[in-house]
């Protein structure tokens, strides 16, 4: 990664900024591209640049409700093909979520507060001690996004006439990706090279807590991008900004006028807000070169995670501030954390197997997992969330973490001390540095703690199984070591072999 960053950082350096006056005089409205967009035939800053994002703004605006919030991303794009390979960014894709259940589990932690330690302010107590769970009490059983309000047009010069192509409702398409998972699919019309293409859609959102990361740059240049977010001072959130090129940012007092749906005669009440407003100019266009795992990583843009929030009525209320609540979140959880202890349903075999009487732990280490790994088959899946073991050994196939789980009982089951470390894979980008992050683990491995400090890790996406045989797209620096009754600890996954306490 260094020597991609070095390399990236240099031609950033020699590379000239020429802008030209799409750039210097950025067209904000939307539906009429100037003459000199559609006229336009090369990006001078980049010449060879097949397409170029003229213009970008991205919309966070929050509601407030009686118990909870809703958000709302309002997407606009402007690009300009230049090439006939531009005419690709007429296909555009919008990933959104759908019934994120809240429960106490580690993927329902990206959805709810449900074992959050909180610090109650004094006195506050909304929910009662039957309540069970915050998620419970406020912010409902799911959290729902949806994709409204999709817009697109292709503007082409025919001769001096400008001519507009319209997306019909009917070309919009929603796959299923997964359970949880969506996206709205859409192809603007009479696309070709020197079109200029313009969309927008709104995010409606019931997942106020989860900040959409938002990057301004990607793999064309992109001569202007802004993201205006508007945050109630109730929620207060951790913001991460990253990349070679950086945006320009502000962070002033705002206010929003909200209404009482309890009330609809009362008078709008008000409430104090921070905006913030991040600008791009220039920003060059970095695609995938092969050698970087992941290219948002270099990219300009923002990371946030919740901090503390409040609602009507109620003190200020931790989300989760230190990695410390995010262990105890993860140890605690229904699917991972308080069934590491649990039987292996492969015990017998494995006292029969008399595993628990070789002497050298490495061997013993290995044999537990090579037994496992003959029971149950990878299906090419990384997960965060692992199924019930039974299950997983009577289907014979299970994610990464349905059978890591299963490994640690088995490991755990012959005297061993095995444990998850948390991570997330290297093609997904780098965990946030400033701030701890409870949403963007996505997947674990087993560490198996050994005398004088050592550990052998193993996960069961690896071919063979072997200690130490760990997939590349999993090595990644900054892993997360969870181990109950123990503070938790980074290990660099980069250097397994080498990691001592």
């Amino acid at each position: 990664m260094r020597k991609e960053l070095i390399f990236s950082l240099f031609a950033l350096l020699a590379w000239p900024f020429v802008a030209v006056s799409a750039q210097n005089q950025v067209n904000m409205k939307f539906g009429k591209p100037t003459k000199e967009e559609l006229q336009m035939t090369v990006y001078e800053a980049e010449p060879d640049a097949e397409a170029v994002v003229l213009c970008r703004l991205t919309d966070v605006e929050y509601t407030v409700q009686m118990t909870s919030y809703l958000v709302d991303y309002r997407e606009k794009v402007r690009i300009k093909v230049l090439k006939p390979n531009g005419a690709r960014f007429a296909n555009v894709i919008v990933p959104y979520q759908v019934g994120m259940s809240v429960g106490n589990n580690i993927t329902g932690l990206r959805a709810s507060f449900a074992t959050i330690p909180m610090n109650r302010a004094s006195g506050d107590s909304y929910f009662g001690e039957e309540s069970g769970s915050m998620s419970e009490g406020v912010f409902g059983t799911d959290g729902d996004e949806s994709v409204e309000n999709i817009k697109a047009t292709a503007f082409n010069l025919e001769g001096s006439k400008t001519v507009k192509t319209s997306l019909k409702k009917s070309d919009v398409k929603t796959t299923k990706i997964d359970e949880h998972n969506y996206q709205v699919e859409f192809t603007v019309p009479n696309v070709k090279e020197g079109t200029v293409i313009e969309y927008e859609y709104t995010i409606h959102s019931q997942l106020f807590w989860e900040l959409h990361d938002w990057y301004g740059q990607c793999d064309i240049p992109v001569a202007f991008a802004k993201l205006d977010m508007d945050i109630p001072t109730f929620l207060i959130f951790n913001i991460e900004d990253h990349g070679i090129q950086r945006l320009t940012h502000t962070c002033t007092a705002g206010s929003m006028k909200y209404k009482v749906e309890s009330d609809p005669l009362a008078l709008p009440m008000t409430v104090t807000t921070n905006h913030y407003v991040y600008v791009g100019r220039n920003l060059k266009g970095m695609p995938n070169d092969g050698y970087t795992w992941n290219v948002q990583d270099l990219w300009a843009g923002i990371t946030a995670e919740l901090r503390t929030y409040r609602l009507r009525g109620m003190g200020q209320m931790d989300y989760a501030k230190t990695w410390d609540q995010i262990e105890e979140m993860i140890l605690n959880s229904d699917d991972l954390g308080i069934h590491l202890n649990d039987h292996s349903p492969l015990a017998d075999e494995l006292k029969e197997a008399k595993l628990e009487e070789v002497a050298d732990l490495r061997v013993r280490a290995a044999a537990v997992c090579q037994l496992v790994m003959s029971k149950v088959k990878w299906n090419g899946k990384y997960a965060l969330s692992p199924a019930s073991t039974s299950e997983t050994l009577k289907n014979g196939v299970g994610s990464n973490a349905d059978i890591n789980l299963l490994l640690i009982q088995s490991l755990r089951e012959v005297g061993l001390t095995a444990t998850p470390v948390m991570l997330r894979t290297r093609d997904l980008g780098m965990l946030p540095y400033n701030f701890p992050s409870v949403s963007k683990f996505s997947t674990f491995l087993v560490a198996v703690i050994l005398p004088g400090g050592g550990k052998a890790f193993v996960d069961a996406s690896s071919k063979h199984g072997g200690l130490n045989e760990v997939p590349e797209v999993m090595r990644v620096e900054r892993a997360r070591l969870v181990q109950k009754g123990r503070k938790g600890e980074w290990v660099n996954l980069q250097k397994i072999g080498e990691q001592k306490k």
